[in-house]
């Protein structure tokens, strides 16, 4: 399980937690869990026009706990 802050278009911010999320070319955001049978299901998409930016909290080298940002253009995946 990850741990995702996504920015808003309208300046508020949305805490989730899931097993990954996926960005499309065209810009929107799923993020999903998967079940005991290793099958992934979609739990939330938000529209790529709703979106500012998509981060995903991450352990750096020294130890400390940051939020990375994610690609604002182009296919990925953040677990």
């Amino acid at each position: 399980m990850a741990t995702f802050m996504v920015k808003l278009a309208d300046g508020s911010e949305m805490l989730l937690t899931a097993g990954r999320a996926t960005r499309t070319d065209d810009g929107d955001v799923t993020f999903e869990d998967v079940d005991d049978r290793g099958k992934w299901s979609p739990t939330c998409t938000l529209k790529s026009h709703r979106l500012d930016s998509v981060h995903v909290r991450r352990i750096a080298e020294d130890g400390q706990a940051r939020w990375v940002k994610q690609s604002d253009a182009g296919h990925w995946q953040a677990y």
